[in-house]
């Protein structure tokens, strides 16, 4: 198994726009896969490969899930999946309110 490298922890700061697409892609669930070097699984919203995009992978194991944002790839912000659970439960997909 391919050792991952532990990332530096920082405080990710998400513009609204790439928020927006997140939180659309997690709503209907489309996603794009890209694997980094060390074999690792980052998955971001279809069609924002050439925009400045939310990546994120779930750790082996499934105890912790990784964000970056695809413009700061060395700042990583490290989360439990109950964190990321609660983060995704909180995000208001874009377009009117029903």
């Amino acid at each position: 198994m391919t050792e991952i490298p532990e990332p530096r922890k920082a405080e990710l700061r998400i513009p609204k726009a790439a928020l927006d697409a997140l939180a659309a892609a997690v709503q209907v669930r489309t996603v794009a896969t890209v694997k980094d070097d060390g074999g690792l699984d980052w998955y971001y919203p279809v069609g924002t490969r050439d925009q400045d995009h939310v990546e994120f992978a779930l750790m082996p194991g499934g105890e912790e899930v990784f964000l970056r944002m695809s413009s700061r790839r060395e700042e990583t912000l490290v989360v439990t999946i109950e964190q990321w659970y609660e983060l995704v439960g909180h995000i208001t997909p874009p377009g009117p309110a029903h």
